[in-house]
């Protein structure tokens, strides 16, 4: 008898347990928002355990209202109403378990919820409510309930991933349905061989089974859920990435664009003058010698002067290369005002270039050029109607700010206008690529950058500051150790010393740069062939040039492989080609450079530059060239 009461305490306490465990599951599956998971499962996985969590409630309130008191029992007896009710209850929320259960596992294996669920829902949930008004004893209901169990054990499991393929919180849950599975059909044949074998203890002690059951798959579920949580933040990431990527792509590209419209800023002015004066010349203008002469000048400073604002945009990214020549700056400064475009001259506006006395320097005249010519637009576009620009310079001592006209070896010059200044808090920024104070679509934002770079390339500083007696802004340019360095005069360019005339292969895909190659070679008295891939220039190699002139960029093979063909083939041809190309800073021309060993020039290139080196090459290149092309592939 004792050990009766024991057994029926530890089946209460086990069944309060489990209930308190069932409210603990729901407790965490609540806290989990909508926002914070995927919408199905975890959903109706709460509500399966609202449903176990008040079955088993409503079973602890009918076993303890039966142990509660003697005189009470029996009213608590099977088969009363009170029971009977309860266990209505009880079959009810457990069949409403069984049917979340098998709702919530479709959805943790991604697949939809079958329409037979909502079919057989509520006409199962009523008939295992009435069997207790027709088999009250709790033991047949036991019986009752176990194929309702394992088979929304063995729904659940078929709509879970296979083991292998599943995460570890799946593959917990699937173990907790094999559980309750098993654990079920126990109770089922405990039930009915009860009497027989004496297998009651497994029934009164189930609640413990069911604890471990229960347990298994709470914890497979709070493993579901942290592994989601882990994929969306892993997904949240990717995203994020994939946004950043795409606001850089679109920053670059506007970054592009603004590059393009400097650039195209930049150039537009040498180039209406160049397109004015060539519009001249083609008109008549070739009738008068001195017309001709100084149309013919201009163009090709002002040709020189793209050259230059090409090369020294790459002084943005401190890659550009200055070199320096002897320079007279009056003669410079006045270069630059000729090349400006009418439109900044217009209402009055002019530029006044202060005496310098024959002030001579050496610097990168072209990059001078272009840091002169953006600092004056600048300041006519700052002056007011009618105002002036001044442009001055002087040498100074290292370390000291000068006297105009002393002797030292600094070079400071000076760009001053009459517009309003330059407000303190913009001076730090002035020189920023992109940035600018002028209206939309007026300016660029690259101009200053680029002078500022180009200055920087010479080891100079440049720097604002207001203008003489307040008026106005004034950007000082300092050039150290610039004054005196007059470079030796150059060798004239040593002629081929073969006989008869050298002959020269140009190799070149654009067939106007052939075109003026070879009337420039002509003129010098080259005899000249022509090839428009490296592929035909290999067919050719056998020819006896003097040299050849190959472009770097080109369709198929192009120049890097022209040479490879010829190193692997050990032609002596190797050692008479010149490259050439318009993208000497890029990282393809850096590379072939640095592995070639071969002059490479840039495009555009001085001719008398180009042929002194061909003339070079050619005659310090010996060996016959005849029978090469059949050691080329």
């Amino acid at each position: 008898m004792f050990l009766l009461k024991v057994i029926d305490l530890l089946a209460l306490t086990g069944l309060l347990v489990q209930a308190f465990l069932a409210w603990v599951f729901v407790a965490v599956l609540a806290s989990v928002r909508d926002r914070d998971r995927s919408p199905g499962p975890y959903r109706s996985f709460r509500r399966a355990f609202v449903a176990l969590a008040l079955a088993l409630t409503v079973l602890s309130v009918r076993f303890f209202r039966a142990h509660d008191v003697e005189s009470s029992y029996d009213l608590w007896a099977d088969g009363r109403l009170a029971p009977t009710l309860c266990y209505a209850a009880y079959m009810a929320l457990k069949a409403v378990f069984a049917l979340h259960l098998v709702a919530g596992s479709h959805q943790l294996g991604s697949e939809r919820v079958p329409g037979w669920l909502s079919a057989v829902g509520w006409p199962l949930v009523a008939a295992v409510a009435a069997a207790p008004f027709v088999l009250p004893a709790i033991d047949t209901l036991l019986v009752l309930q176990a194929p309702l169990m394992v088979g929304a054990s063995l729904a659940a499991l078929r709509a879970l991933p296979a083991p292998r393929a599943a995460a570890t919180g799946v593959r917990t849950v699937r173990a907790a349905l094999v559980g309750l599975a098993a654990s079920w059909t126990l109770y089922a044949v405990a039930a009915l061989v009860e009497g027989r074998f004496g297998l009651g203890y497994v029934l009164a002690l189930n609640s413990f089974i069911d604890i471990a059951v229960q347990l298994m798959l709470g914890i497979g579920l709070i493993a579901c859920l942290l592994q989601d949580s882990h994929g969306r933040r892993l997904e949240a990431e990717r995203e994020h990435e994939r946004l950043r990527r795409a606001v850089e792509k679109d920053e670059k590209l506007r970054a592009l664009g603004t590059v393009v419209s400097g650039v195209a800023h930049e150039l537009n002015n040498p180039l209406t003058v160049i397109l004015g004066y060539a519009e001249v010349l083609q008109q008549g203008g070739a009738g008068r010698g001195a017309e001709t002469g100084e149309g013919a000048r201009i163009i090709a400073e002002q040709a020189e002067r793209c050259h230059g604002i090409v090369r020294n945009l790459s002084a943005l990214a401190g890659q550009a290369v200055h070199p320096r020549e002897d320079v007279d700056l009056e003669d410079l400064a006045l270069r630059v005002v000729r090349g400006l475009a009418p439109e900044a001259t217009a209402d009055g506006r002019r530029v006044r270039v202060e005496p310098l006395g024959g002030l001579r320097a050496s610097v990168d005249r072209i990059g001078l050029e272009q840091v002169l010519a953006n600092l004056i637009a600048n300041g006519l576009h700052a002056s007011p109607p009618g105002g002036t620009v001044t442009v001055g310079a002087r040498a100074t001592a290292p370390g000291t700010t000068g006297r105009e006209g002393t002797a030292g070896r600094n070079v400071e010059l000076w760009v001053t206008d009459e517009g309003p200044g330059v407000p303190l808090e913009l001076r730090e920024r002035l020189f920023e690529p992109f940035f600018t104070t002028k209206a939309p679509g007026k300016g660029t934002g690259l101009g200053l950058s680029i002078a500022h770079a180009i200055v920087r390339g010479h080891g100079g500083s440049v720097a604002v500051e207001d203008g003489p007696d307040g008026r106005g802004a004034r950007f000082r340019v300092t050039l150290p150790d610039a004054v005196g360095r007059t470079p030796a005069p150059a060798a004239p360019p040593a002629e081929p010393r073969r006989e008869g005339r050298p002959r020269l292969l140009v190799v070149d895909d654009d067939a106007a740069v052939r075109a003026i190659v070879r009337a420039q070679a002509e003129r010098r008295g080259w005899d000249v062939e022509e090839a428009g891939t490296a592929e035909e220039a290999l067919e050719r190699t056998g020819e006896g040039w003097t040299a050849v002139l190959c472009d770097l960029r080109m369709p198929g093979i192009g120049g890097a492989g022209f040479h490879d063909r010829l190193v692997a083939a050990g032609s002596p041809l190797l050692e008479r080609v010149v490259y050439v190309t318009g993208d000497v800073a890029s990282a393809g021309a850096l590379s072939f450079a640095a592995r070639c060993g071969r002059p490479l020039l840039p495009k555009p290139f001085d001719f008398g530059e180009v042929f002194a080196m061909l003339a070079s090459v050619g005659d310090s290149a010996p060996g016959d060239l005849a029978g090469a092309a059949s050691r080329v592939s």
